[in-house]
């Protein structure tokens, strides 16, 4: 089955991460307001600046409120993006539950063109205004993309786990990370890097290794790159 097999656990995780970051950031924003308040509460209002007395202490406040609003801003940044990434309803590779989502979500279209063709049936019996010309053709243009997606998730299913030996390092066909692996037994030149990121390839510190999402065509840029037999990468 395609999909990482700790997706959800990943997802969870980012959120966590961000609601941290988010409640961080409040509680950073709550302190540099106490601070800006305290450095001046005892000051009586109206109090003169004689010779510039409180220009310092007032200083101090002003920048310690400008700490809180920034403060304020990253905490309502990482709060919606916690929330958009727990409200998002995009079905993603990584899911192994990708095909079966995305089965259902075929079926459902299909169903609501049925619907649509019907409506317009009706109309064209009635004498009355059908569905707008572009309806049909928007829902079978996401029939066709979703059953793209379902084909292309199916291959990845049937690629094998495998660890392909080159000389100065391994490619690695990973079902548990959905990923295919690169990884060199010293770092590679300039020219190999680039020719990574340019076929999509990243970088990830925790698997020591040049990663990119699992698929044939990923597989067979890797095999390129690393002079294993292909002629030419894909991308």
């Amino acid at each position: 089955m395609s999909g990482r097999s700790d997706y959800e656990e990943r997802r969870q995780n980012r959120i966590d991460r961000l609601n941290g970051a988010a409640y961080k950031a409040n509680k950073e924003s709550d302190a540099q307001y106490k601070r800006s308040h305290n450095l001046t509460k005892d000051i009586p209002l109206g109090q003169p600046n004689i010779n510039g007395a409180l220009t310092g202490v007032l200083s101090k406040s002003r920048n310690a409120m400008d700490k809180s609003v920034k403060a304020d801003e990253k905490a309502a940044y990482y709060a919606g993006r916690a929330e958009a990434a727990e409200n998002n309803r995009a079905i993603s590779s990584d899911d192994p539950k990708a095909i079966t989502k995305l089965k259902a979500k075929l079926t459902a279209l299909e169903a609501q063109r049925e619907k649509a063709k019907a409506f317009n049936k009706a109309a064209r019996k009635n004498g009355t205004e059908k569905l707008p010309w572009y309806t049909l053709p928007y829902i079978g243009k996401d029939i066709k993309r979703i059953k793209e997606r379902i084909a292309k998730l199916e291959q990845v299913d049937q690629m094998p786990e495998e660890i392909i030996k080159f000389d100065g390092g391994e490619i690695i066909s990973d079902t548990e990370t959905n990923r295919v692996m690169i990884r060199h037994d010293e770092k590679p030149d300039s020219t190999v890097i680039q020719a990574l990121k340019s076929n999509g390839f990243h970088w990830s510190r925790s698997d020591r290794a040049w990663t990119r999402l699992r698929n044939p065509n990923a597989l067979y840029a890797a095999k390129i790159i690393c002079n294993v037999g292909e002629e030419k990468a894909d991308g």
